[in-house]
């Protein structure tokens, strides 16, 4: 979780450029958006935990590690 956590947080956080003309009237800074939090979402499957206090272990172990990350489970 921590590797894709940071993977999703380099490939996906930072800042959008919004390219968008009806958009980027709305914007005051010019067309660059800072990201304030990347969501991983994982959606189950074999490797889940089936321990859950062992999930939430692990969840809060790869917010921790990677700030500005958010793990879900559905």
């Amino acid at each position: 979780m921590k590797v894709d956590a940071a993977e999703a947080l380099r490939k996906y956080g930072e800042a959008l450029d919004i390219r968008r003309d009806s958009l980027r009237s709305l914007l005051r800074e010019g067309s660059k958006v800072p990201i304030q939090r990347v969501r991983l979402i994982y959606e189950g499957g074999e490797l889940k935990p089936k321990n859950v206090a062992d999930l939430d272990a692990a969840v809060r172990e790869a917010e921790n590690a990677v700030p500005g990350v958010e793990v879900l489970f559905q």
